[in-house]
């Protein structure tokens, strides 16, 4: 049972965080919504009570756990901001403060009279793999534990947050309750029961998620086959989708997709679920260089080298290369204009080399963006990754030691438009080196897959 908490509504905590309203309750804690007083910045307050606790052990792994969460970065999970304790005379209390995500859970949606069609079911599911993908290929991976409609947040735009990981609240109930087994019924893996998680379960969970969006029933009310959740004797879904969801909540851990971009490449690509079917999930191998695809990959046993051709002109291209020579052609304007008030040489060559340069900055990015080459090299001692455009001394390029490369994937920026875009990243302890933007997801999966067996390889 939750006791009393110590704060009411108006409450100052720490001195900076002012308690508004309550987010939510449960038997590990209760989730304030409070404001900074400081910066005046709305975030989420989670409060745990460590009553009881027998040591400062103990205590360390809350502030592990909570060092772990403050350093994930991806768009889609709402930054940890600050974690802290506070005694009283009476009781021992830690906090985790946390961004707000914007929007409405989708249980909250769904109790409004929300609903979903199968299309919108499946890219709600993506977002969640495409987050679930940066989570599990960390080192170490980490598993949230606790998907469900109440942990994922839809803004109004569509875009999906994922929040109140289940880390933190493994080590309280472990800590405090000794092998209490955290998450929600209905959208538990059965190996979930058992005490083990794995990257696989948070993906039973999610599929547990997807049936209560088309069903607007709970998982656990669903009826069952075989200990398996019986979607199909409650919703009608096309023949693929129900085929993908099956894979998803697998009983059997080792009969459910593996990872999660697995689990993504077979939405994407249905009739790879015949290969995963027939071979099983270790199996599976769908990334293959797409036959209209112009990117060049040469490989050997100690090297690898990798030609991308230039972008081209396209409609976006074309968009780009028409604001180019209008920024340029308003900038000679400027120019000619300064050049006509008769300035002194001083003034004159300021105005040149501040606003031409503004111009000529703007020609070589459009230039390197359109025309340029991009090329990677690896071998056993060194990396290069460079851009060029075939015209004297329009080259840059970064680098360094091949030993420091820990891997490489795909992961998620945003454009100016403010809409997902992929990019290829290789990965050191300290830097990320990006390419690949305007590839095809086809041609950006088989090139990670085919440089990450290659670093693998170099690393055996």
């Amino acid at each position: 049972m939750l006791r009393q908490p110590l704060h009411q509504i108006g409450d100052l905590i720490a001195g900076r965080y002012r308690t508004q309203s309550v987010l939510g309750q449960g038997s590990s804690g209760i989730t304030f919504a409070v404001e900074d007083v400081h910066t005046h910045q709305q975030y989420a307050l989670k409060a745990l009570s460590l009553k009881g606790i027998r040591g400062w052990k103990q205590l360390e792994l809350f502030d592990r756990e909570a060092q772990v969460l403050s350093q994930l970065d991806h768009p889609a999970i709402p930054r940890y901001i600050d974690y802290f304790q506070m005694d009283t005379e009476e009781d021992r209390w830690f906090y985790i403060v946390q961004e707000l995500a914007p929007g409405k859970s989708l249980a909250a949606l769904v109790n409004q009279g929300w609903r979903v069609n199968q299309s919108e079911v499946q890219q709600i599911g993506l977002q969640v793999l495409e987050i679930l993908t940066y989570l599990h290929e960390l080192t170490p991976a980490i598993i949230h534990r606790d998907i469900k409609p109440q942990n994922l947040v839809r803004s109004d735009k569509g875009q999906i947050y994922l929040v109140d990981f289940g880390a933190v609240q493994t080590v309280y109930h472990h800590t405090m309750m000794g092998s209490t087994i955290v998450g929600t019924y209905g959208y538990m893996a059965p190996e979930h029961f058992r005490g083990k998680a794995v990257p696989a379960t948070d993906l039973y969970s999610l599929g547990a998620t997807l049936i209560f969006l088309l069903t607007h029933c709970s998982p656990a009310d669903v009826p069952q086959k075989r200990l398996k959740i019986d979607f199909r004797s409650v919703v009608q879904l096309d023949p693929d989708f129900a085929d993908w969801l099956d894979h998803m909540l697998e009983p059997a851990v080792e009969d459910r997709f593996v990872t999660a971009q697995d689990a993504i490449a077979v939405l994407r690509q249905p009739s790879a679920i015949q290969q995963l079917t027939l071979n099983g999930p270790e199996s599976l191998t769908i990334h293959h260089q797409p036959d209209d695809s112009k990117v060049k990959l040469q490989k050997t046993k100690t090297g690898l080298f990798v030609h991308i051709p230039p972008i081209g002109w396209r409609s976006d291209t074309v968009l780009t290369g028409c604001f180019t020579v209008f920024v340029n052609a308003m900038i000679f304007v400027v120019l000619l204009n300064v050049f006509r008030a008769g300035l002194s040489p001083l003034m004159f060559g300021f105005t040149i080399f501040f606003v031409g340069g503004i111009g000529i900055g703007l020609l070589i990015a459009a230039l390197f963006y359109i025309v340029g080459h991009t090329y990677l090299e690896i071998n056993p001692e060194y990396f290069r990754l460079f851009r060029q455009v075939n015209l004297p001394g329009c080259r840059y390029g970064q680098g360094g030691q091949t030993v420091d490369l820990s891997g490489i994937k795909l992961t998620t920026t945003y454009a100016s438009s403010g809409l997902p875009v992929k990019i290829c990243t290789l990965m050191t302890k300290d830097s990320h080196y990006h390419f690949g933007a305007w590839l095809s997801p086809r041609e950006q999966a088989w090139l990670v897959e085919e440089v990450g067996d290659f670093l693998r390889s170099q690393q055996r």
